[in-house]
């Protein structure tokens, strides 16, 4: 009383191709590299006391700083910041902290 089963596998049918695909971005479709590696200017400043930002007073505007260890070192100094900005939350993955020259 069982019913036959047959193994065979399923057929695949390709989807129509879209009239024209984009390419993604180069950021969403292969890992940070260097190119994106940039050095930013500013002081570094207590955000409330409890996070470090750097805050550029020429472009008026500032950053998180994902290092903040790093960033605690120079707390209230110039410094030029080397790393990787990531747009969407305004932090800069850093790389690098260095005390500016006057």
């Amino acid at each position: 009383m069982g019913s036959a089963r047959t193994d065979q596998p399923k057929t695949y049918v390709e989807p129509p191709a879209a009239p024209y695909s984009a390419p993604l971005p180069a950021a969403q479709n292969q890992p940070q590299e260097q190119s994106d590696v940039k050095t930013f200017s500013g002081k570094v400043l207590s955000q409330n006391g409890v996070r470090y930002i750097l805050r550029d007073d020429v472009n008026d505007v500032w950053y998180h700083l994902d290092d903040q260890k790093q960033a605690e070192k120079f707390a209230g100094k110039n410094v030029l910041v080397t790393g990787v900005l990531d747009g969407p939350t305004d932090t800069i993955h850093v790389r690098e902290i260095t005390e500016a020259k006057a």
